[in-house]
This record gives C-alpha cells, sequence and structure tokens, in this order.
C-alpha cells in the first residue's frame, strides 16, 4: 500500500464525517471518535513516516500538537461551540499537507500497518470503512 494514498484516503473520510458531523445532534461523541484516530492513528503515521524526513513539514508536526490539545480541551469541556472551529483546521491543516508536503514524499509502502494494528484493525475499519489488511 502506498503510505500517501493511505493518508489521502483517511483526509477524504475526514471531510465525509466532518460534513455529516454538522447535520447530527451527537457531534461530541462523534468528533471523540474521529480525534481519536486522527491523533493516534492519522497524525501518528504522518510524524513518524512523512514528516521525518522532510525539515520543511516541521510546522505540519507542530499541527498535530496543537490539534491534539484543542480537541482534548472540546471534548473535555463539552464545548459543542468549538467543534466547527477544529473541523476547519483539521480541513485546511490536511489541504496543506496534500500541497505541500505530500509531493515531496517518494513512495513507501508497508509502513503503516503496526500502528494501525495497535489501534486494532477492527477499529480503524469502523472509522474509515475498510480493511486495511484487504488494501
Amino acid at each position: 500500500m502506498d503510505l500517501i494514498e493511505l493518508l489521502k484516503f483517511e483526509h477524504g473520510i475526514f471531510r465525509i464525517r466532518f460534513y455529516f458531523m454538522e447535520k447530527v445532534d451527537n457531534s461530541l461523541q462523534e468528533l471523540e471518535t474521529l480525534h481519536d484516530f486522527i491523533v493516534n492513528v492519522h497524525a501518528k503515521m504522518e510524524d513518524l513516516y512523512v514528516f521525518k524526513d522532510i525539515p520543511e513539514a516541521k510546522p505540519y508536526s507542530n499541527d498535530h500538537k496543537l490539534i491534539e490539545k484543542y480537541g482534548d480541551t472540546i471534548i473535555k469541556e463539552k464545548r459543542k461551540d468549538w467543534v466547527p472551529r477544529y473541523m476547519k483546521i483539521v480541513l485546511d491543516h490536511n489541504l496543506n499537507e496534500e500541497k505541500y508536503v505530500f509531493p515531496k514524499v517518494k513512495e513507501r509502502k508497508g509502513l503503516v500497518l503496526d500502528i494501525i494494528e495497535q489501534y486494532g484493525f477492527e477499529n480503524y475499519q469502523k472509522v474509515t470503512g475498510i480493511d486495511i489488511r484487504n488494501f
């Protein structure tokens, strides 16, 4: 599997899930699930396997820390009114990664399964809709 294609796929999943989060009443519950995935799977893959080899990607790694703190605060304080801003921050961040960072990355295969396995293949499938073992 190509790492960059997988990350772009996940970005697409975030766009779709954020769109539906705007339409439902339990956006905090959905945010909690998605935020956990963003922090513990998606951002971890980017930090460990993409950004570490690209010095100019350091600001994007720093963004991950800010996104983590902001999302944690929203969940802890149950600030439903902050959810739209969180979604905008993540979506803008992802678009910039696709535009400025991903084109600099050479194809890498097989680097992400350990993180996904730690998260749980079934949990990954619940968030993304795919069984990564068959990807």
